[in-house]
C-alpha cells in the first residue's frame, strides 16, 4: 500500500552502543602510550608499574607532612625529583634511544636513581624515616626481574654505600631524629636485605635459565616426536599418514585453483624375492637406496612417501619443469645402470608405476584407487613399466 503524502516516517530507533569502537580506542591509547614493539612495551610497562609504587611513596610522604613529620618544601623538591626521574626514562625509551644501550631496559640505572632518591626520601623524612627503607627492598625486587645476577650485585652495593653515607649525614646533622645506634641498626638491616636480595636473584636466574633449558629440550623433543609421527623410519621419506595430509592439501589448494597434480603408486618389482636371496637387511638397503635415489632424481616440486612395505606414493604437481611422469621415467633410466645397494654391486632394481591424474573435486581415495589399478595393469603387462589411467 502507497504511503500517503504528509505522513509522518516511523522514528528511527536508536543505535546501539559500538563495543568495538571502545575496544579500538583504548587499543589506540595502549600503542600511543607503550607502543606496538613487544620489548618495548614490556620496559615501558615496568617503568609504569615502578611509576604508580612512586606515587604511591609520593602520596605517602605528603601525609606526613600533613601530620608533621616533614617538611613540605623537601617532600616537594623529592617529588619533583621522582616526576623527572620517571619522565626522563619513559622519553628515553619511548623515543628508542634506550636501544643505542647494552642493556635496552635500563634497568640498572633505573634501580640506581631510585635508591639515590629513596635515599634522600629517609634523610627527609625526621621521626618516620624508617619506613623508607621498605622501599629500597622494593625497588631491589623489582631489580630481580631485570637485571643479571651480576648487576644486581653492583646496584645493591651501590645501594649500601649510599644508605651508609646518608645514614652518617643524618646522624651528624640530625642525631634528635637519627640516633646513632638507631642507624647502626638501620643500616645492618640494610646490608643484610641487600645481601640476601643479591643472593635469592643468582638462585632466580639459575631456576629461570633451568626452566628455559628445559623449555628448549622439551620443544625439540616434541620436534623430534612430531618427525617420528611423519616420517618413515627406514627410509626417512615421509610416511603414509603424511603423504595422505599432503595429498589432501593438494586437492584443496587446486580447488581455490592452484595447480593440478598426479597421484603415482611404484612397486618394486620381485622385492620379495631378493629378500629370499640376501635377506632382510639387504631388502631394507634396497628400500633405502631407492628412497635416496628418487629423491636426488625427481623434481624439487615432487613429493614421494613410503607407502608400504615395497611400495611408494609420489604427488607430483603439473608445474615446470617437465611434465610430472618424466621424473619417473629418469628414475627408472638411473636404476636400471646402478647398483641395488652397496652390498648387491650385480643387483638392479626395476619396477612397476601407476598413474592417475587427479579429477576436479575428486576424493583423494577415488585417484590413488585409479593409481593403484595402473599399477595393477602395469605388473599384468610385463612389469617394469608406467600406465596412466
Amino acid at each position: 500500500m502507497p504511503t500517503s503524502v504528509g505522513a509522518s516516517a516511523p522514528p528511527e530507533s536508536s543505535p546501539e552502543p559500538r563495543h568495538d569502537d571502545d575496544h579500538d580506542w583504548f587499543t589506540r591509547l595502549g600503542n600511543a602510550v607503550l607502543t606496538t614493539d613487544s620489548r618495548q612495551r614490556r620496559t615501558l610497562g615496568l617503568l609504569l608499574l615502578a611509576a604508580l609504587v612512586t606515587a604511591t611513596v609520593v602520596a605517602l610522604l605528603v601525609y606526613a607532612t600533613a601530620i608533621g613529620v616533614a617538611q613540605a618544601r623537601h617532600i616537594g623538591w623529592l617529588a619533583g625529583f621522582f616526576g623527572i626521574f620517571m619522565v626522563g626514562f619513559y622519553a628515553t625509551i619511548r623515543s628508542g634511544l634506550n636501544r643505542r644501550f647494552s642493556d635496552p631496559t635500563l634497568a640498572l640505572p633505573q634501580v640506581m636513581s631510585a635508591q639515590s632518591l629513596i635515599a634522600t626520601g629517609y634523610a627527609m623524612t625526621g621521626p618516620v624515616h624508617g619506613a623508607t627503607v621498605i622501599m629500597l627492598s622494593l625497588v631491589m625486587v623489582f631489580g630481580m626481574f631485570s637485571l643479571r645476577p651480576a648487576a644486581l650485585r653492583v646496584a645493591s652495593l651501590f645501594t649500601v654505600a649510599v644508605m651508609g653515607a646518608v645514614m652518617y649525614w643524618c646522624v651528624r646533622h640530625q642525631p634528635e631524629h637519627y640516633p646513632a645506634r638507631l642507624e647502626l641498626f638501620n643500616f645492618a638491616l640494610t646490608a643484610v636485605v641487600m645481601i640476601a636480595i643479591s643472593q635469592l636473584s643468582g638462585q632466580l636466574m639459575d631456576m629461570r635459565t633451568r626452566v628455559k633449558t628445559q623449555k628448549i629440550a622439551l620443544e625439540q623433543a616434541l620436534t623430534h616426536i612430531k618427525e617420528m609421527a611423519a616420517r618413515d623410519e627406514l627410509t626417512g621419506l615421509p610416511n603414509r599418514r603424511r603423504m595422505m595430509n599432503l595429498l589432501q592439501e593438494h586437492a584443496t589448494r587446486h580447488a581455490r585453483g592452484g595447480p593440478r597434480f598426479y597421484v603415482c603408486i611404484i612397486d618394486l618389482d620381485h622385492f620379495k624375492s631378493i629378500n629370499d636371496s640376501f635377506g632382510h637387511a639387504a631388502g631394507d638397503a634396497v628400500l633405502r637406496a631407492f628412497a635416496n635415489q628418487a629423491q636426488q632424481v625427481l623434481r624439487n616440486t615432487d613429493m614421494i612417501g613410503r607407502w608400504g612395505g615395497e611400495e611408494f606414493l609420489l604427488l607430483l604437481p603439473e608445474t615446470p619443469p617437465g611434465e610430472p611422469t618424466l621424473g619417473v621415467a629418469r628414475l627408472r633410466d638411473t636404476l636400471a645402470v646402478m647398483p641395488a645397494s652397496p652390498s648387491l654391486p650385480d643387483l638392479r632394481v626395476r619396477f612397476s608405476a601407476g598413474f592417475a591424474r587427479y579429477e576436479d573435486g575428486e576424493p583423494i581415495d577415488q585417484a590413488i584407487e585409479r593409481a593403484d589399478r595402473a599399477l595393477y595393469a602395469a605388473k599384468s603387462a610385463g612389469r617394469n613399466r608406467s600406465v596412466v589411467l
